[in-house]
């Protein structure tokens, strides 16, 4: 026990110097903390409407799309009745752009071939002479020169 007595002998050292009151808050400060407040808690409010309108719209959009999907299905299972038209025969003689360039390219081969028939006929009756061919001389044939390092002389 006379060791714990010992113990507490030192004391906490404190300032003789009286402190002035904390509380005291500067009241244009507390005015424009409660007025960003106010501003804050508008600003969600306005948030949570706008993000209500959102979600009901989206609900709108679903539902209109469920509802158009459901018609769909049902046009599906009963197909309505429609008048029977007889389609009228379309005339033969439409022909796209592409078709009628290959035609005119085929009459224009036609007339090309027409144009040169003599010249056509003259070759396939005559048949085309070809001079003798002289015979190839034959290749002098020699040892590969050696590579590698040469002497030197």
């Amino acid at each position: 026990m006379a060791d714990a007595q010992t113990a507490d002998t030192t004391q906490q050292v404190t300032s003789q110097i009286p402190v002035a009151s904390p509380s005291q808050k500067n009241p244009k400060r507390v005015a424009a903390d409660k007025a960003i407040a106010e501003k804050r808690r508008q600003a969600r409010e306005e948030q949570a409407k706008k993000i209500a309108e959102a979600d009901e719209i989206m609900a709108n959009e679903r539902l209109r799309k469920a509802q158009e999907e459901a018609r769909k299905a049902k046009e599906a299972v009963d197909p309505p009745v429609e008048n029977v038209v007889t389609p009228v025969a379309a005339p033969a003689s439409n022909l796209t752009t592409t078709q009628w360039l290959s035609i005119a390219s085929i009459i224009v081969s036609l007339v090309a071939i027409y144009y040169k028939r003599e010249e056509i006929v003259a070759k396939i009756k005559t048949p085309a002479k070809t001079p003798a061919k002289a015979p190839a001389k034959e290749p002098v044939l020699s040892a590969p020169k050696k590579s590698g390092i040469r002497p030197m002389d």
